[in-house]
């Protein structure tokens, strides 16, 4: 998604993406929560049966919680390290998800399948990427740029759901924000306090 760079008198940027790791991850987390509560109504998304996947069962929250924040910190501190090939650079962080045995190895690959036949696809990162099309992108841009009066770049991560397992943790100059705060008008002021929050830490 390209950049957005209006004409304003301050140099503010703001450049949105929806990365392959942390998306991955809330993929997993719903997995995991559904197969948690086979009567919801509501299933979240994907609704699978992965019982041949081999995922962590005992202390998969606590794990989980480790490795959605060392992906964040990864994903903020380099904005090179998401790519489609992250799940083989970077297979050890994410494998932490299953067992290590021969069910969880064999669980991690077909995880990375079923996510890369969805991410890929129009109807995984770009939809997501659209919901933050450019006449919101524009507006909460505007918004900004309206405080921000320096030279620096705000890099925004879109996930598709919440991080339910994970806290929301406030980085310099970084934002993961799930696409309903995007989509759903009446929560932009809270988006809009967090973004600016993530400005001036």
């Amino acid at each position: 998604m390209p950049n957005i760079e209006e004409e304003y008198q301050s140099g503010f940027e703001m450049e949105v993406n929806a990365p392959y790791s942390l998306n991955y991850l809330l993929m997993i987390q719903n997995i995991y929560l559904n197969s948690k509560n086979t009567e919801a109504v509501m299933p979240l998304f994907p609704y699978v049966n992965t019982s041949t996947w081999g995922i962590l069962e005992e202390e998969f929250e606590e794990t989980f919680t480790q490795v959605w924040e060392a992906s964040v910190q990864k994903n903020s501190r380099d904005y090179m390290y998401d790519h489609n090939g992250v799940f083989q650079l970077d297979k050890e962080l994410y494998q932490k998800l299953f067992q290590n045995s021969e069910s969880g190895s064999f669980g991690y690959s077909e995880s990375v399948k079923f996510f890369l036949a969805w991410w890929n696809g129009f109807h995984g990162k770009i939809a997501i990427e659209a919901v933050f099309d450019h006449d919101k992108m524009e507006k909460v841009y505007k918004e900004l740029a309206s405080y921000i009066k320096i030279d620096k770049r705000l890099r925004i991560h879109l996930v598709y759901d919440k991080p339910v397992l994970a806290d929301r943790d406030d980085r310099s100059w970084y934002a993961v924000m799930p696409i309903e705060d995007v989509f759903i008008t009446k929560k932009r002021p809270e988006l809009l306090s967090y973004l600016l929050k993530c400005c001036q830490v």
